[in-house]
């Protein structure tokens, strides 16, 4: 099975997408940096927020939900994080689900 993939590379190729053998989206671009990029983010299962905390920093990795309607500009936790006087759990790695709070803080290893 092939054909066209409507959309673009996210490695920034353009529209060279296509369905490639057992339903893998790939980039056609001889040049791709990644051509299976589209296929490894549709290969995520994570659908919540990644966050690593620091003494005096934070990182968030957002789920691939919130690149539609502006969600990772509007994402609530990253607003609630940024308004803390440190962190609000011991500095190391979580999966955070909504609603934010203690109970939604799963330490990852």
């Amino acid at each position: 099975m092939s054909g066209d993939v409507q959309g673009y590379c996210p490695m920034g190729c353009g529209r060279t997408l296509f369905l490639g053998e057992g339903g893998h989206i790939t980039c056609s671009w001889a040049m791709c940096p990644n051509p299976s990029a589209v296929d490894e983010l549709l290969d995520d299962r994570e659908v919540d927020h990644i966050v690593r905390l620091w003494d005096d920093t934070f990182s968030v990795v957002h789920p691939l939900r919130e690149r539609l309607n502006d969600g990772v500009i509007n994402c609530q936790l990253h607003d609630f994080l940024a308004q803390q006087d440190g962190p609000p759990e011991d500095p190391g790695r979580y999966r955070v689900r909504e609603p934010w709070g203690d109970t939604a803080w799963e330490p990852i290893p």
